[in-house]
């Protein structure tokens, strides 16, 4: 595996636990992965300048957690994705109860959702599969 970082390698995170997010981080960065994190909170109350957070990391790939209330979290997801700075993005969407997601928010075909038990090796393998070139 190549020491330089290429654009494909960038992975940022957006979750609503620290813990989990800094495990994910790292174990990210020990496969490969420039990553950056933020929490949910910070976007949501505008903590964190979103704008040059994403301009100065230029995710290839984000990880989202989607979790409950579902339709807030479902209406800022939406709001992200529209983001004229991280239209180019794959998404990964996690989520601790995938049913209670679909049911809230029907079927969610376009984005991989992981569901419980989920942990740090299951959604390194999942942003491994989205960026298969790795």
């Amino acid at each position: 595996m190549s020491q330089s970082t290429t654009e494909r390698d960038r992975v940022t995170v957006f979750h609503s636990r620290p813990d989990f997010t800094e495990a994910l981080r790292v174990a990210l960065e020990e496969n490969g992965f420039s990553t950056r994190t933020a929490q949910l909170a910070d976007i949501h109350d505008g903590t964190l300048d979103l704008p040059a957070f994403v301009a100065s990391h230029k995710p290839a790939l984000i990880v989202y957690d989607l979790p409950s209330p579902y339709e807030r979290h479902w209406n800022v997801l939406r709001l992200l994705k529209d983001t004229a700075s991280l239209k180019g993005a794959t998404w990964l969407l996690t989520t601790t109860d995938k049913r209670a997601l679909e049911a809230a928010m029907g079927v969610c075909g376009v984005v991989q959702i992981i569901g419980e038990p989920y942990g740090v090796p299951e959604v390194v393998e999942a942003v491994r599969k989205a960026l298969p070139e790795k």
